[in-house]
């Protein structure tokens, strides 16, 4: 008896076909593209007929915006249930890919994430002392500066290096502070070298890593091409609907947006008491009226 084919046999001859060398970054953690595929797969499924009432349409449907193109570019009927399909397949490539490399050449990418949260968290909670100081502003613009950051090593390996030099001069206070061990300064700067030492993940890998890594990349493409042609199809087919087009938008880079911006008005904001930009000192006369009068000597 023949065995069935698993969603990966069904997208592999299409995701190896695909252009490019298997080189990847992604915007957002895998976990949490898996959940957004899913949520973009159901909100297909709901917008994708009009809504019509009395012969009129009162709602559109992303059937309105479907496309006759050959490629995984088009939107059509089935782009949803391709997302899930795909997601599956992903998840399927990535456990095959975990199961043929090797640990001791494992890339440091997984353990740098870790690192760097926790020297996030231990920071943003030794700061939060609510005294607005040069320290808050500091770790408010590694906020902003890293906000955007790819999925990659070099980004990683700078941001690495710049929570590690910001926390440096606190190491005595972070050590032991919510269970934070301080020799993951030391463990950060280390990774960031061994990322950088790195051109690309594929470094180190054994043959059959290596072209499992390709597969895993190539499939994940093919995924994220399709969500991204939902997602582009409902900002134009709900252009005059922003609470419709904010389901399908990814919630975890409102929120890392959210965040900095959040932490970038709490730095610029004066202090209690100060007067506002480009209004006068207490006890100053308001711009254009006239000078006190002069008491004669």
């Amino acid at each position: 008896m023949p065995k069935a084919k698993t969603d990966l046999d069904l997208w592999m001859d299409e995701a190896l076909a695909s252009p490019g060398n298997g080189e990847l970054s992604l915007s957002v953690p895998l976990h949490v593209l898996f959940g957004e595929a899913v949520d973009i797969a159901r909100f297909h499924k709901t917008y994708w007929k009009a809504e019509v009432k009395d012969g009129k349409v009162v709602r559109r449907g992303l059937e309105m915006a479907a496309t006759k193109k050959k490629n995984g570019d088009a939107l059509t009927a089935k782009t949803g249930e391709e997302i899930l399909s795909l997601q599956r397949a992903a998840v399927e490539a990535g456990t095959r890919y975990l199961l043929v490399v090797d640990p001791k050449k494992a890339s440091p990418f997984e353990r740098g994430q870790i690192v760097l949260d926790e020297i996030t968290a231990t920071l943003e909670w030794l700061f939060d002392d609510g005294v607005e100081d040069e320290n808050d502003a500091r770790l408010a613009k590694l906020g902003q500066a890293h906000a955007g950051d790819p999925a990659t090593a070099d980004a990683l390996a700078l941001a690495l290096d710049d929570y590690a030099a910001l926390a440096a001069p606190h190491r005595e206070a972070m050590d032991g502070l919510g269970g934070f061990d301080a020799a993951m300064l030391d463990e950060a700067t280390e990774l960031a070298a061994e990322l950088r030492a790195r051109p690309t993940e594929n470094a180190g890998l054994g043959e059959k890593a290596r072209e499992a890594l390709v597969l895993r990349n190539k499939v994940l493409g093919l995924l994220l091409s399709r969500m991204s042609t939902v997602r582009a199809a409902a900002r134009f087919v709900f252009r005059d609907r922003p609470d419709i087009v904010r389901e399908v938008t990814s919630a975890y880079g409102r929120r890392r947006r959210a965040e900095a911006k959040r932490r970038a008005k709490k730095v610029d904001a004066p202090p209690p008491g100060a007067s506002p930009p480009g209004a006068s000192p207490p006890g100053a006369p308001s711009p254009g009226a006239p000078p006190p009068p002069v008491s004669p000597t």
